[in-house]
């Protein structure tokens, strides 16, 4: 059963209010809901009810094609490749099926994705277990956002979400969105956008307000129904399902350096001033809603809006568009300094605007012109990027620097006090020095003294040596003398005996020789 009216009497429900209204008249054990504007398909029926009938728990959505809204004619277009996704300022999105994903499936085109989020205008769903997760949020009103809080519902309350590529339904999207109606001052989106953010992100509400910071003046209203529905159902956490279900989106603690609304020179925002790839991207007054000023510069360098990547070609210094990422760099590769200097890696030159379009132009570090600031920086991610992608911009961080300045003051420290060791070795070395030639002086005066010393004493001694020698010699000479008197007064003695002796003998001869001639006379 299938309850199509916005309006009960003169009363405007809204969509989520409706459909819950014709979820309780529906006798059915399936409920199939349908946006007015669709067409279906031969055999759509069938495989989505028989999955459901297949695990209560999984809330199926057929392939959504597109029906030309000018022309109503059929686009067989990419969406069989698609599953659906959100941005951090909680806006869905059809991005590729991912490789995971993929794998996961066998690369079988015919099996089911498993969707982190759906679209929301056409799925099927156990009437039971509708309503056991808590239907949709009657605090909800009109339009908006109520597909997303489903499905982050589902899956952090053990349920699941598929898309079946066997069931199609063409789809008419109108071309400039829904006009929403205010709601008590604020738009209703904005309002369901907040009762999801506060009841559903946990951790990561943060990361929704850097994207849409309007969002944090928007008033969700009493949302506590909803808490303890979260806590009855034992529901997991955010970060559960971002690690189990959704592991390929981009998170600011881990991809982003920086994140949210960019603020430029002017007090402007960076916006993409429309749609598509190739369109040239400019600023414009800052609405803090997310959309067309929700940037993410990536850890790779890329900054990213809605899945298109920043490209600015040096050539042409007016010509910065969106375009498809290819993860080549180049004109895609982007560095922002500790200061909010954006420079372009293609180039080398950074990113000013002309009040309307974006420029690049040479750089100066110190010119407001070249500012850009994000709602967000994550520290961690930021110290990466800048260990990857510092040297190649010839850029040293903050810490960086104070940390070679330590370093720096570190050295000239150890080397002043090497200096100061050495001057103080030095200065020992000259004090051991003069020490050593003043013990040497004064032993080379004692060693004088003591020369000087043995020198008169030897003097001395040679003195007296010569004193006793010439007394000895004078002793010597005297005996000699005496000793010569003495042999020559022994030699006159010897000689006059030796005369006296002759004579006598001679006195004797010649007595004897008178007495020879005596005897003969005789």
């Amino acid at each position: 059963a299938v309850v199509s009216t916005q309006s009960t009497g003169t009363k405007r429900e809204g969509l989520m209010r409706s459909r819950i209204i014709g979820a309780k008249a529906a006798v059915g054990k399936i409920l199939i809901f349908l946006d007015s504007h669709v067409e279906v398909l031969t055999g759509w029926y069938s495989t989505i009810v028989s999955r459901v009938m297949e695990d209560r728990k999984t809330v199926v959505s057929p392939v959504i094609a597109t029906i030309d809204h000018t022309t109503l004619n059929y686009v067989n277009d990419k969406y069989g490749g698609i599953w659906g996704a959100w941005n951090w300022d909680m806006t869905f999105q059809w991005r590729p099926i991912p490789p995971r994903e993929q794998q996961r499936r066998g690369f079988d085109e015919s099996a089911p994705i498993r969707t982190p989020a759906m679209s929301g205008g056409i799925f099927a769903v156990d009437r039971e277990y509708f309503f056991e997760i808590g239907a949709y949020d009657p605090g909800m009103k009109v339009w908006g956002a109520e597909n997303l809080e489903f499905s982050f519902r589902v899956w952090m309350c053990g349920g699941a979400v598929e898309i079946n590529t066997c069931s199609f339904v063409a789809h008419i999207f109108r071309r400039n969105g829904l006009m929403l109606q205010t709601v008590t001052g604020e738009t209703a989106l904005l309002q369901n956008t907040r009762r999801l953010v506060d009841v559903w992100l946990d951790d990561y509400k943060d990361a929704f307000f850097a994207a849409a910071p309007a969002n944090k003046n928007a008033e969700g209203g009493d949302v506590i129904s909803r808490v303890l529905l979260k806590q009855r159902l034992k529901c997991r956490s955010f970060s559960w399902y971002l690690r189990e279900v959704f592991p390929d989106q981009p998170r600011p603690e881990r991809d982003f350096v920086g994140f949210g609304q960019v603020t430029g020179p002017g007090e402007t925002c960076l916006d993409t001033l429309g749609p598509g790839v190739g369109h040239q991207v400019g600023v414009f007054s800052c609405h803090g809603k997310g959309q067309s000023q929700l940037w993410m510069l990536m850890v790779s360098g890329e900054i990213v809006n809605n899945n298109l990547c920043l490209d600015g070609d040096g050539e042409n210094p007016r010509k910065v568009v969106l375009y498809e990422c290819h993860g080549l760099r180049g004109n895609q590769q982007w560095f922002v300094t500790e200061d909010n200097v954006v420079k372009h890696g293609g180039s080398g030159k950074c990113l000013t605007h002309d009040g309307r379009f974006l420029q690049l132009l040479p750089c100066d570090m110190k010119d407001d012109r070249f500012k850009w600031q994000f709602a967000s920086m994550s520290e961690d991610v930021q110290k990466k990027f800048y260990v990857l992608y510092g040297k190649q911009f010839g850029y040293t961080t903050r810490e960086e620097q104070a940390k070679q300045a330590a370093e720096k003051k570190k050295l000239e420290e150890e080397l002043a006090k090497k200096l100061a060791e050495e001057e103080k070795d030095k200065a020992r070395i000259e004090e051991e020095k003069k020490k050593k030639e003043a013990e040497e002086e004064a032993s080379r005066k004692a060693q004088e003294e003591k020369q000087k010393e043995m020198a008169a004493k030897e003097a001395a001694k040679r003195e007296k040596d010569e004193e006793e020698f010439r007394a000895w010699r004078a002793q010597k000479l005297k005996l000699e003398e005496e000793a010569k008197m003495k042999k020559d007064q022994e030699r006159r003695n010897f000689e006059e005996e030796m005369k006296k002796q002759k004579e006598e003998e001679e006195r004797i001869r010649k007595e004897k020789e008178e007495e020879e001639e005596r005897r003969k006379f005789a």
